[in-house]
C-alpha cells in the first residue's frame, strides 16, 4: 500500500514537476518579451506626450507672440489688406497735381502672398513742392506705395512734367484665407 502510494506521489510530483515546466517556459517565451515590448512602447508613448506637451507650450507662446505683433502692426496689416483702385489713387493725386496719367506696367507679378502692381505715372504740377507734399503724404495713403527711382522732371509750358514708376503692394487674398 505504501509502495502504490509512493508511486503516485511520484507520479504526483513529475506530473507537477513538467506542469512548472511547460508554465515557467510559456512566462519566459511569451510574457516576458511582450512586458519588454510594453514597457518601450510605454516609454515611447511617455516621450511622445512630453514632445507634445512641448509643442504646444511652444505654439501657445507664438500664438500670443503672433497676436502682440498683429496688434502692434496693425495700421501696416490693414493697408497691406486694402486693394489697390487706381480711380481712388488718381482722386488722392488730385489734390496735389493738375493732371495724372497712370499707366500699367505689368500688374500680374504675383509671388506667394504678396501682390504687386507696377504703374509709370506721368504728372504736371505748378511747383515741386506739391511732389514733394504727395510724397510725404503717400505714406498716409490708405495703400501701400513705393516711388521707384528714376524720377524725371522737366519743365514745359509754366508747368513741371514729373514721370516715374511706381508699385503698390497688397496682400494676395486668395492665398492668406
Amino acid at each position: 500500500m505504501i509502495k502504490g502510494n509512493v508511486d503516485s506521489t511520484i507520479k504526483f510530483l513529475i506530473y507537477l514537476l513538467i506542469f512548472l515546466i511547460v508554465v515557467f517556459a510559456f512566462v519566459f517565451l511569451f510574457v516576458i518579451p511582450q512586458i519588454k515590448g510594453y514597457k518601450s512602447a510605454k516609454a515611447e508613448y511617455n516621450s511622445n506626450i512630453q514632445q507634445y506637451e512641448k509643442l504646444q507650450t511652444e505654439e501657445k507662446g507664438l500664438v500670443s507672440q503672433l497676436e502682440v505683433v498683429k496688434k502692434e502692426n496693425k495700421k501696416i496689416i490693414n493697408i497691406f489688406s486694402q486693394e489697390f483702385n487706381t480711380t481712388e489713387f488718381e482722386i488722392f493725386s488730385k489734390n496735389y497735381f493738375d493732371d495724372v496719367n497712370l499707366t500699367k506696367i505689368n500688374s500680374d507679378f504675383n509671388s506667394t502672398a504678396l501682390k504687386v502692381y507696377q504703374f509709370n505715372a506721368s504728372i504736371q504740377a505748378k511747383n515741386p513742392k506739391r511732389f514733394y507734399n504727395f510724397v510725404k503724404d503717400l505714406n498716409n495713403y490708405e495703400g501701400l506705395a513705393k516711388i521707384n527711382f528714376p524720377i524725371t522732371i522737366s519743365s514745359e509750358n509754366n508747368l513741371l512734367k514729373i514721370n516715374f514708376h511706381m508699385s503698390v503692394y497688397s496682400m494676395n487674398k486668395k492665398l492668406n484665407k
